[in-house]
Order: structure tokens, then sequence, then C-alpha cells
């Protein structure tokens, strides 16, 4: 009797065992096939904004992303940045119904052909980096922060790809902070990416011309950055009749100098009551640096370009003045005597702007967007209609000089009083939205009624309720300087006296016409923002033996209770005690 009792428990025991198994083996066929997560992270971290969700619930293609950041021995912020790509893509895939793949590849490992092949294909280069060697001492390696996106469309068409490079940075100096900041815009990188790839046309984007706009070297950038992601077009403004948005997504007017006459301003007017999308990059004030070549006095002058009070019928003004920052600024180098290297000087008159206040997608997450000679913006308060966003701004210790002003090159050596700058956040960049109404709505000339009836035009005398509208004060922030050495055009955003850092001027511009001609708002996953938990060191000095005790000795404890608690509780089971 006891005998079969004994087989019981022991069948009993085997097809709970077995059971236990084959649960396990479920579970994990389960994962791998079928990804999920909860987050509950505080700042979101392992999860998609709704735009990016809906985005990938809609693929019409099928994506596959070759990830180059790996390696056995990469450093440990590389090893993060790697886990959270993973880890995000895995969200991708499960977002997408699976209809998102990758993989993870080291290029340092053997001698793979296509890997290497790939690499030079799409112009992927390495990050060196110092690791620990294997007799002790160190050595180079190199890191490739890169993912390469491949798109293949449902209907057919040939594949496309484009690589994306994982590390945002601005340095050749690495940091935690970089790669941290690499972390967060992930899933806009990413999905941005994969948006731009499954568009079957592209978005156009024009660049006017007829009133003197800036059509110099120092455009090469702001080609290369429109170019390498829309369709770009130079549109002389006079030539045309009418600017078709369809066509158009967005237009850009950039540094003119010639006053726009009121045909002009009507059609740029009708361009946005249509539905069109534009960035007004206005310098109210000339004045360069390079006027110092010729004398130690020049004077910055206004320019009369007749565009205020359209804009201010849209919600802004720009001021015939100067901005200064004393606290935030690309300084100035100067030859003191007696020293063999100039000196950098505190010059606010170049003034390093900051996201605004209401850390909006477009400027959230900069690291500070490069202007000179900029002017300042007021926003009009009295249309509720429409949103106004400030963009960029100076820091809290900033000042205005009217216009004609006089700048001296002995200022540069003069010390800035940060108690003289007394105004705080001067407006130098902003977005309106709303459905505008037009500048002309009941008011024009005879010359624009004879145009209009002469081109069989119908007024339209307001804007859908997505227009939009970017306002710059300095059209510097979309310029790039050209190499005096070299005699090339730099990358926008990188100062010719400190051509080792690069400012996020190509950011900016990037994501004011993703804002401006993207429908998905894709561009909201920028707002992520990751609060870095770094611990106290004077506490972790403090402290280091006391949580050292608790982490090692309160885990044996409890595995001690816990073993003394099982004991007790089989001893009263079999013992009937």
């Amino acid at each position: 009797m006891s005998d079969n009792i004994s087989n019981n428990k022991k069948k009993q025991l085997l097809f709970r065992l077995l059971g236990v198994i084959a649960l396990l083996i479920i579970v994990n066929i389960a994962a791998y096939r079928w990804y999920a997560q909860l987050d509950l992270t505080k700042d979101k971290k392992y999860s998609t904004t709704e735009a990016t969700h809906q985005f990938l619930k809609s693929l019409k293609g099928k994506v596959h992303i070759t990830v180059f950041l790996k390696g056995k021995k990469i450093p440990a912020a590389f090893k993060n940045l790697s886990v959270s790509t993973e880890e995000m893509l895995k969200t991708f895939s499960n977002n997408s119904g699976q209809r998102i793949t990758y993989d993870f590849v080291d290029p340092t490992e053997g001698d793979d052909t296509a890997v290497i092949g790939t690499l030079a294909r799409y112009h992927i280069t390495g990050y060196p980096v110092t690791i620990n060697g294997e007799g002790g001492g160190s050595e180079q390696k190199m890191v490739y922060p890169w993912a390469l996106v491949r798109y293949k469309p449902d209907n057919g068409a040939p594949e496309r790809a484009t690589p994306v490079f994982l590390q945002q940075t601005n340095s050749m100096v690495l940091s935690k902070t970089i790669l941290s900041r690499s972390e967060m815009l992930l899933e806009y990188n990413l999905a941005n990416t994969i948006m731009n790839l499954q568009k079957d046309q592209q978005d156009f984007v024009a660049y006017l011309t007829g009133n003197d706009e800036i059509f110099t070297p120092e455009i090469a950038s702001l080609f290369a950055t429109i170019g390498a992601q829309y369709g770009l077009d130079t549109v002389n403004l006079q030539s045309q009749v009418a600017i078709d948005p369809k066509h158009y997504k967005a237009v850009i007017i950039n540094r003119p100098f010639k006053a726009f006459e009121e045909l002009d301003q009507f059609k740029i007017d009708q361009y946005i009551m249509n539905g069109g999308k534009v960035i007004f990059a206005i310098d109210p004030v000339q004045a360069s640096i390079d006027s110092f070549r010729k004398k130690e006095t020049f004077m910055a002058m206004p320019v009369e370009l007749k565009l205020n009070d359209m804009l201010f019928h849209y919600g802004v003004r720009i001021n015939n003045d100067l901005v200064l920052d004393a606290a935030s600024n690309a300084g100035i180098p100067v030859n003191s005597e007696g020293q063999a290297q100039p000196k950098m000087f505190s010059w606010p008159y170049f003034p390093i702007l900051q996201p605004g206040a209401e850390g909006h997608p477009i400027s959230k997450n900069l690291d500070g967007v490069f202007a000179r000679f900029a002017s300042s913006i007021d926003i009009n308060k009295n249309n509720n209609n429409i949103k106004k966003t400030a963009l960029l701004t100076t820091s809290a210790y900033s000042k205005t000089e009217g216009a004609p002003a006089v700048i001296m090159f002995k200022t540069i050596l003069d010390e800035s009083n940060p108690a003289t700058f007394t105004k705080k956040n001067l407006v130098v960049a902003t977005l309106l939205e709303g459905a505008f109404t037009s500048a002309f709505n009941g008011q024009y000339s005879k010359e624009v009624a004879n145009f209009m009836a002469a081109n069989h035009i119908i007024l339209k005398p307001a804007a859908p309720a997505n227009s939009k509208i970017i306002v710059l004060s300095d059209a510097d922030i979309l310029l790039n300087e050209v190499s005096e050495e070299e005699q090339r055009p730099m990358d926008m955003g990188v100062y010719r006296f400190n051509k080792s850092y690069r400012f996020d001027n190509i950011t900016f511009l990037q994501n004011a016409l993703t804002y401006l001609v993207d429908d998905q708002n894709l561009l909201a996953a920028r707002e992520k923002s990751f609060e870095n938990r770094i611990l106290d060191p004077k506490r972790i000095e403090a402290e280091r033996s006391q949580w050292q005790m608790i982490a090692i000795a309160v885990p044996v404890i409890l595995v001690g209770l816990l073993a003394l608690i099982y004991t007790f509780i089989r001893k009263r089971k079999y013992t009937g005690k």
C-alpha cells in the first residue's frame, strides 16, 4: 500500500516537472514570436509616441534594419546605445505586426566582403575608440554607430535603402551627454527614415529668388541639407503667376535685400492661404564682421523689405535692432599684445540661441543654434486664433541696440557687464500656426486687382486650420561660412574660429522642414527627454560600506530565512507536529 502511494507521488512529481518544462517551452516560443512590453519608466523610455505607433501600423511595405553597432569590446556607453537600439527595434517590430525585422552585425569581426562592400557603398565610416587590450594597456578599435534601413514596397517597386547615424554628435570629443541624447532621438531618427523611404513621390521645396536673396557659396550647406531629403527648386517670384502648394510643400525666403512690392506679397500671401508653408529668414539689419578688415568701426544699417505689415498681420513683427547676449555667445579671437596665440573674447553680437521655454519638438534637445547679428521678434498677442511659439531665444542676460547702430572693434576688449543686459530670452525664431486670414482680404491696390483679373485669380480670404509659418530674424542661422584656408563651404553651424564643434543649425532646419511638410507628426518623438539619474558622488563615498553590506548580507539572510520556513513547513506536514 505504501509502495503504491510512493509511486503515485513520484508520478505526480514527474507530471508536474514535465508540465513546468512544457510551460517554459511554450512561454519562450511565444516570447520569441510575439514581443510585448510594459513600460513602467517615468519618462516612457521604451515606448513610442502615438504618431509613430500609428505610422508603423500602416506601413505599406516590409522593412529590414541592419545595425552595425555590435562588438565584444565596445565601450560601455556604445553598448548602452546598442541595447537601446535593439529595444526600440523590438518595439517597432511589434507595432508594425512584424513587418519590421532587424539584425546586428559586427563589421570588425572577420572579413565579410558583403559587409565591407555595404559600408563602402553607403559611405558608412567607423568611429575610433580606445579600449582595454588583452595583455593590459590599451588599443584602438573602430565602432560603427550606424544602421542601414532597407524598405521593400508592397507594390513591387524596387527596394530603397538609406543609412542612419545613430550617434548625435556636435563635437569630436565623445561624452555621456551625447550618447544619452542619441538614445532620446532613436525613435525619431529611425521612424523618420522609414517614412521618407516609404514615400512614392518626393516632396518639393522652393527656394525663392527675385528679391536679391542670397545665392553665394554661403547657401551650399542649406541646399545640401534640403536636397538630402526633399526635391529642391529655385523659383523666381516675379516670373510666377502663383506658387502651387500642391507641388511645393514649403517655400524658403532667405536673406532678401530687395523690397517686396505689393504684387510679390500677394503671391506669397495666396500661397499661404492655399495651404503652403513658408520659412521667412530675414535680416532686417545689414551687418558683417568682415567689415572690420577695412576699418575698426562700421554702421549696421536697417533694410527696408516691406514685409513687416504682412508679417504683423500673421502675428509677429521683426524689429530693426540687434540683439546682444552677454551670457551665451560664440566669442571672437583677438591678437593681444605680447601673446603668441589669439585670445577668445566675448562677442555678444554672435548669440548662441537656446530652445524656447515651451519645448517645441522643432527646437527641443538642440545643443545651441549659432546666430550672427540677429534681431528681436515681437509676438502679436491680439489674435488668439493663431498659436505663436517661441522656437529660439537668447539667454536671460540680453539687450537690444536700435539700428542704425555703430559697431566698434574696441568693444570686443571691453568686459561685458551682465547687469547691463536687462532683457530676458529675446525671441529670434518663432512658429505661427492656425487659420491665417489674408493680408489682402478686402484691401488691395488696383495693380493687384488687374493682376487677379488678367490671370483669373479669385482671392482666397483664409488659410486652412493647419497652416504654418516659421519666422527667423537672422538669415545667418541657415547659412554656412566659407573656409578661408581651403576656400570651400563649411557645414551650417560650424564657426570659422572653432571648427571642431558644430552647432545645431542643420538639425534645426531639418526639424523645421519636417514639421512643415510631415502630415504624420513624427517630430513629436523629439519631445522625449530621459532623465539622467546620476548617483551623488559624496553619498557614494560616505555610504559605500553600508550599502555594500546591505547588498551582500540581506540576500543571504533572506535565503536563510526562507530555508528555515520551508524546513519548518515540511517538518509539520510529515511529522504532524
